[in-house]
């Protein structure tokens, strides 16, 4: 009987520890990875930012040589203030539209500076050719003022939701991650009712109940974890390409950092399930002490 208890105590910790390990990283995605406070601290970075700024410059100018318009029209319409500002609005829009907490990203740059410094420059350059600024002149402007505001879009956000609609995943997307507070619900639920189970099966030992509980969350903790560590060993994020590029530069600060705070969570409930097995150690020496 003594032995069916401990198959069926170590079943249940074996399912408890596959719940925890589901937990742990549904718990990662939702707080960390989907969490726009994780990317605001590129708002607080100058190197982030003078990458950034030197591509959405480059953008413009190549806007300027398209259309025939000096590329310090359009640059000069631009500041470092708007576009943090912008970049963190973006970041925080986003994660709500593939959360699903918005049904459409429609968030757009603020042209009027930049329609303000094309149209003087249209208008200067009508009355230097002796021309009307008539409607052509205003579709012009109109035109250009969104490509431009278009271009400093696409700089300023990762993920591009025209990309993800065009592919048809954003959908889907939404779909899972929408759900992902109630998987966490159901996950906390599934944990509590596996470590009630435990309980009953430590009939005359109940404080047994921690050790078992604490060797899952050990086990779980330490399976996630070990990826984590490789992959920071093996540094991925150094090799995703050129050291100049705005993109690659971006996407190794990213993995890098996500990798920390995976690696830093993963730690954490190691101890918590250390912690827990330490409890029940000393819970149980001070037992044996008061029977002897």
């Amino acid at each position: 009987m003594s032995i069916a208890k401990d198959v069926l105590r170590i079943l249940i910790a074996f399912f408890l520890g596959m719940v925890l390990i589901a937990f742990q990283t549904v718990l990662f995605l939702d707080m960390i990875l989907l969490n726009p406070i994780s990317y605001y601290e590129y708002v607080n970075t100058p190197a982030y930012y003078d990458k950034l700024k030197e591509q959405i410059d480059f953008g413009l100018e190549e806007v300027g040589r398209y259309t025939n318009i000096p590329g310090e029209v359009l640059t000069s319409a631009v500041t470092d203030t708007e576009i943090k500002d912008y970049s963190q609005t973006a970041v925080k829009e986003m994660i709500a539209y593939l959360r699903g907490d918005r049904l459409d990203y429609t968030l757009k740059y603020d042209t009027t500076k930049l329609k303000a410094n094309i149209e003087s420059y249209a208008k200067d350059f009508a009355a230097q050719k002796n021309q009307p600024y008539n409607e052509t002149l205003v579709a012009e402007v109109e035109r250009i003022s969104s490509m431009a505001g278009t271009r400093i879009e696409t700089y300023t956000m990762i993920i591009d939701p025209t990309l993800l609609k065009q592919v048809g995943v954003d959908k889907k997307i939404q779909l899972v991650l929408s759900k992902i507070r109630m998987a966490e619900l159901a996950l906390i639920v599934a944990a509590m009712v596996l470590i009630f189970l435990l309980w009953l099966t430590n009939k005359h030992h109940r404080m047994r109940t921690l050790w078992w509980t604490g060797s899952s969350l050990m086990v779980s903790s330490v399976v996630l974890l070990i990826p984590g560590l490789v992959i920071n060993f093996m540094n991925v994020a150094g090799r995703v390409g050129l050291k100049d590029s705005y993109v690659t530069w971006v996407l190794e600060r990213s993995i890098n950092a996500m990798l920390l705070k995976w690696n830093l969570m993963q730690t954490l409930f190691l101890v918590i399930g250390i912690l827990l097995m330490v409890i029940y150690l000393l819970y149980r020496r001070k037992q044996i002490k008061k029977s002897k």
